[in-house]
């Protein structure tokens, strides 16, 4: 009895340690600054574009996920642009979908009852890939302390997803980019702002007037008009 007692008094010292140990880290990483002004994603002329001072008022850990926030949306925009001028004038699997890209989701259900499932499903894996190789587990986490924040050792939107082997070689740490990565982080964050922009714009145009993007091209002589057809929405 006098054994057990004092192994699991070794444990529990052991787990303290542990968990000062976590704490402390977690701690030192709330605290460290991050050199806003040197981060990808700023071009000439303005820089730093933060009229309201915003990144000066929140941690390094919450500043990392706001630039993670931007790159996922960046990245989903950007494939929306693409997606809503290829369903518009293109439709290999479901032929009969036609019109404005925002009501093809409910033509296709229409046609297709479990296509959200599908959908779902997909968004699903994406998202516990990008949950496990970034986000801190709840056990990591100090009690008391925030949670539902990215690791320390993760690089903002590094889902190790390249087959094209765009991403430069060499130091992508948070604190030692390489220049080559700034660069191109640069850019994808430069389009992926733009798509965010021209994404919501055809939404908001095409919610207006129901007619597709394509259509709008005629009046600067680049195409013929397509038929619209909203089917039963």
């Amino acid at each position: 009895l006098a054994f057990v007692c004092m192994l699991s008094a070794c444990t529990g010292f052991n787990n303290m340690k542990t968990l000062s140990a976590h704490t402390n880290r977690y701690k030192d990483s709330m605290r460290m600054a991050i050199d806003i002004t040197q981060a990808p994603g700023q071009v000439a002329p303005t820089g730093l574009f933060d009229p309201l001072g915003l990144s000066s008022t929140i941690s390094n850990k919450d500043l990392k996920r706001w630039r993670e926030s931007e790159l996922k949306h960046g990245r989903l925009s950007m494939l929306a642009a693409v997606g809503i001028l290829t369903a518009e004038s293109w439709h290999p699997i479901f032929t009969s979908v036609d019109g404005a890209a925002i009501y093809h989701f409910q033509e296709i259900e229409n046609i297709f009852k479990p296509f959200w499932y599908f959908s779902l499903f997909f968004i699903g894996i994406v998202e516990c890939v990008s949950i496990l190789k970034g986000w801190e587990l709840p056990g990591d986490v100090p009690s008391g302390q925030q949670s539902a924040l990215l690791r320390d050792e993760y690089v903002v939107g590094d889902l190790g997803f390249d087959p094209l082997g765009f991403c430069p070689k060499g130091s992508t740490n948070e604190n030692a980019m390489s220049k080559e990565f700034i660069t191109i982080r640069t850019k994808e964050l430069q389009n992926g702002r733009l798509a965010m922009i021209g994404v919501a714009g055809m939404i908001a145009q095409e919610l207006v007037d129901k007619r597709t993007i394509w259509d709008h091209y005629v009046n600067f002589g680049l195409g013929a008009a397509k038929s619209i057809s909203l089917g039963a929405i």
